[in-house]
């Protein structure tokens, strides 16, 4: 008897291997452009967190705890924190590397109770390896580092950076910003092209992901609360073609995946990029230092590298000289080539500094309905982290924005349930609300069906305005939005008109009204 059922577990083990079932993994994959989890697709609303191990580190394990709680509470399933500080104050108990390959055991301790708890907690996450800009270290402590070797090669005769170079540094959203030269013969962009410092990144990445949890015994790299590694966090270059990123992402990427096939992979970028191609210039209000390789990093060319699991953009329109439209345009030109490329497109920040609610409403409602995998709010406040930058949210303190993303956050888990989002039963062009209004309003439409969308904005006697819409979107309930500071009161008048997918068209005309 014991024989005859050893031969059917055997029969049943060679019946599933042959057709190809296998149990479902705990981690997070993606297929085809798809996130997925134990099998069935996986979407998420969640937020930026950056602190929790800093915070962790300095005893405040109780702000650790209550913000995840909030984050459960709001119906978020994963949250973006750092997985970096590198600084030479060995004093500072939330230093991780303190010099090349030493390491603080009581700060990784603390990246051990971030990760515990987020697993009790029922959320994933998003960790960045390092940081572009100087802020908790970033890039050039290990430029620094180099530096203070004294065994580079370099002659004290070679100048790369000129006075000038070495005064210069690159801005970037609330105040983050790194220097571009440190010396004459050092610069930002070593840390992507010194063979040295690479090697520390890949001893650093190593260590993490070989770390074996304190208070879980779980390896990190075989942890699936992790939802992916992000190689660090926004890089950027003075490199316009893009190839000093690409090309150590495409290095660094390889070797993590050799040391992790467990974990998606993501480069942490914003999105920028030195081709025009595949961007809806006209919507970017001649900001075309987004998309000319000013930022010295390629979207596309990074998209296509092999080991790149995620397609992650950042979004901040009203800092980057767009209106919040414009994040709607920014947010389906990047879903549109993730596509192409078979990658899941995850909105890693995104932010403004006013209208939130009805902002984060119109972008939300755009990832979900054209196909992206998540989207992470920059950021979550809690105890002692206040709204430093302009762009924190505590809730339920932040009231109707909180309201808003925990609405989004809903459904988005139930489209990860396998619940279809329905589609209108017939083409619904609705009043623009607030109207009347001042500085932005909502414009809402129903698709039955994917469709050809134009959506444009005339004045009293006729004349066209603005076109805030032209292209093919995905069957739903729409939300765009019109901001109205370039225009003087008066009446004026929205028109859609669609050509849906069986054929039909369909057309309607709404009147709003600027007071100022």
């Amino acid at each position: 008897m014991f024989s005859n059922r050893s031969n059917i577990v055997v029969l049943i083990w060679a019946w599933a291997t042959v057709t190809g079932l296998s149990q479902p993994s705990p981690f997070v994959t993606q297929t085809s452009g798809n996130l997925e989890l134990n099998g069935h697709p996986f979407y998420f609303v969640g937020g930026n967190a950056y602190y929790l191990m800093e915070e962790a580190a300095r005893g405040d394990t109780t702000l650790v705890k209550n913000l995840f709680a909030t984050a459960r509470q709001l119906g978020m399933t994963v949250i973006r924190t750092w997985g970096f500080f590198d600084s030479g104050d060995t004093l500072n108990p939330a230093v991780i590397q303190w010099r090349p390959g030493g390491f603080n055991e009581a700060a990784l301790r603390a990246l051990d109770y971030v990760i515990w708890q987020a697993k009790q907690s029922g959320l994933r996450l998003v960790i960045p390896l390092v940081n572009n800009w100087d802020d908790y270290g970033g890039m050039n402590q290990d430029v620094r580092w180099r530096m203070a070797q004294g065994d580079h090669n370099r002659s004290a005769s070679e100048v790369r950076f000129t006075e000038s170079d070495q005064q210069r540094t690159v801005l970037g959203l609330g105040g983050r910003l790194y220097r571009v030269a440190m010396s004459d013969m050092f610069g930002h962009d070593d840390f992507y092209t010194d063979v040295t410092i690479r090697n520390w990144y890949k001893s650093y990445v190593s260590v993490i992901l070989g770390r074996v949890n304190t208070l879980t015994g779980v390896v990190y790299r075989n942890e699936p609360t992790i939802l992916a590694w992000e190689l660090a966090n926004e890089p950027r270059s003075s490199d316009r073609s893009g190839v000093i990123v690409s090309g150590w992402a495409d290095d660094v990427s390889l070797f993590l995946k050799q040391l992790d096939t467990n974990h998606l992979v993501g480069t942490g970028e914003e999105g920028f990029d030195n081709s025009v191609t595949g961007y809806s210039i006209p919507a970017y209000n001649n900001q075309l230092w987004l998309v000319d390789g000013t930022a010295g990093v390629s979207f596309t060319m990074n998209l296509a590298l092999r080991h790149i699991d995620l397609a992650g953009i950042h979004m901040y329109p009203q800092s980057w000289g767009l209106n919040n439209n414009g994040g709607n345009i920014w947010i389906r030109d990047h879903v549109r080539m993730a596509a192409t490329a078979g990658k899941p497109l995850v909105l890693g920040e995104f932010g403004v500094l006013v209208d939130q609610p009805a902002t984060y409403d119109s972008w939300l409602t755009t990832v979900l309905l054209d196909g992206g995998g998540g989207a992470l709010v920059w950021q979550l406040s809690e105890g002692a982290r206040g709204n430093n930058d302009g762009y924190g949210i505590r809730c339920p303190g932040s009231g109707s924005v909180c309201t808003v993303l925990q609405d989004q956050a809903r459904m988005f888990t139930e489209k990860s349930a396998g619940s279809p989002l329905s589609a209108p039963p017939e083409f619904l062009l609705f009043q623009n609300y607030p109207n009347p209004f001042n500085g932005q309003t909502t414009i809402a439409y129903a698709l039955p069906s994917d469709a050809n969308v134009t959506l444009s904005l005339y004045n009293s006697v006729g004349e066209l305005v603005r076109v805030l819409v032209d292209g093919f979107q995905h069957a739903g309930t729409r939300k765009e939005l019109l901001s109205v500071e370039w225009l003087s009161s008066g009446v004026y008048f929205y028109q859609a008109n669609v050509q849906l997918s069986e054929g039909r068209g369909s057309s309607g005309t709404k009147k709003l009204v600027i007071v100022k």
